[in-house]
């Protein structure tokens, strides 16, 4: 009953107000606008895929927030394609900085925006794929996702699942409606101890089972790739002390750029800076070059025509995981604005890793500064402390780079338990040797 009422008050009131801000959104703003007219080709490319490829095949339905989460859970599909070749798999995006960025991928057969969570639009998508899992990376659950895929008799699997205390969908007001969405997934499956604790409060014990991040074997993964790669050649890395900062916003450039001036102004010192933001528009790189002056700056675009600037801004997307393989240490962006993003691609190069203070939606970062493998800075003076402690102590660098490479490691293998709880649920519960349309 309570399920039934949160459903016409979400349909009713809350998507319409969202599809009002969606467009209006869209008349000023450009990313808006890609991703609200990208929502209107989505059953065209579903229909020409299913042309190409047959509509008896398994296929398994994949939602990420973004790029960051997709990227969290390449290892999965590459998995589960391995464990099943003859299925296919379709991952859709709410953002456009994952739907206009992740061109291809192993074991990924088609990219789609996901739909607007229209209760009618969500349906008839799933009705058209007809599904054999949906699959959730992260947090980025919707409701009619969630209830269309129940109605249609399709499994339904949150993987990678974190929940901080903190959340709001655990406030008063907001965690009874949570609950008619949570207890409609079949399986939670928790990055950890502490997540499982937090989702009991949205769901029941049985469908909740703790087996890790996939996101430690992508780092492993990615860190394996890299050093395939010549991302910085030889002849600028060579005798320099460097330092990257990644996925950076004005809020992290702010104390950091004046920090790494005090240290890079002196002549002589061997430091390189690369810089790295999250989004690298042209009116941020301008900025940044603005803020860099009076040092010179080499944008990487340009990198054939380096003469020796202690900067280099990279202005494209896609290079960061491997960039931080080249650092001695690194600074990861969003700890001075609302989130810090992934602290687990440096450290898995074993070289320190420093973010700022809000840090506590990354259990991650929790991890890294109780293993003593990174290090929250809250100043300009404390990052450029830490930079100078790091370089010149060498024994000290050693510790904390030794420490955050253990951390890694230590947490490899969450891919296979994830692949094994959705395979071992749907052949109990759902699978047989002939697909049937359980619609």
């Amino acid at each position: 009953m309570f399920t039934l009422l949160y459903a016409l008050f979400y349909n009713f009131l809350v998507v319409p107000v969202m599809f009002l801000i969606y467009h209006l959104g869209a008349l000023v703003d450009r990313k808006y606008r890609r991703g609200v007219l990208g929502r209107y080709q989505i059953f065209s490319q579903v229909e020409e895929f299913l042309s190409r490829e047959g509509r008896e095949r398994d296929i398994f339905l994949v939602h990420c927030s973004s790029m960051g989460e997709f990227e969290h859970i390449k290892p999965f599909v590459r998995i589960l394609r391995q464990r099943l070749p003859e299925s296919r798999t379709v991952v859709m995006f709410f953002s456009p900085s994952g739907y206009e960025n992740v061109k291809s991928a192993p074991g990924v057969d088609l990219f789609i925006y996901a739909p607007f969570d229209w209760w009618f639009v969500v349906r008839r998508l799933f009705r058209a794929l007809n599904p054999r899992a949906l699959i959730i990376a992260k947090y980025d659950v919707w409701p009619n996702q969630i209830w269309a895929a129940h109605s249609l008799g399709i499994p339904r699997f949150l993987i990678n699942a974190t929940l901080y205390s903190a959340s709001g969908r655990l406030q008063p007001g907001i965690r009874r409606f949570q609950r008619a969405v949570y207890q409609k997934i079949n399986r939670i499956l928790a990055i950890s101890p502490e997540d499982k604790t937090n989702y009991l409060k949205l769901s029941s014990t049985e469908k909740i089972v703790v087996v890790g991040d996939t996101k430690y074997d992508q780092v492993v993964f990615r860190c394996e790739e890299s050093r395939k790669k010549v991302i910085l050649p030889e002849a600028i890395r060579a005798g320099k002390n460097i330092f990257v900062a990644g996925s950076t916003w004005p809020e992290d450039e702010e104390p950091l750029i004046p920090a790494i001036k005090d240290i890079v102004a002196p002549p002589g010192t061997g430091f390189l800076a690369i810089i790295c933001p999250h989004e690298p528009t042209a009116d941020h790189v301008a900025r940044l070059i603005e803020a860099w002056a009076p040092l010179q700056t080499c944008l990487y675009s340009r990198l054939d025509g380096y003469k020796g600037e202690p900067v280099i801004i990279i202005d494209r997307v896609g290079l960061l995981a491997n960039l931080y393989s080249v650092a001695q240490v690194a600074y990861v962006g969003g700890g001075f604005k609302q989130n810090v993003h992934n602290v687990l691609e440096p450290a898995v190069y074993g070289i320190p890793v420093l973010f700022g203070p809000v840090n506590q939606n990354s259990h991650e970062a929790q991890l890294l500064k109780q293993a003593r493998g990174g290090i929250e800075v809250h100043s300009r003076e404390e990052i450029r402390g830490q930079l100078e402690r790091i370089f010149r102590d060498e024994n000290y660098r050693a510790e904390i780079s030794q420490a955050a490479k253990r951390l890694v490691e230590q947490r490899r293998g969450a891919t296979e338990r994830t692949v094994a709880e959705i395979l071992s649920y749907l052949k109990k519960n759902y699978y047989s040797a002939t697909k049937t349309c359980r619609h």
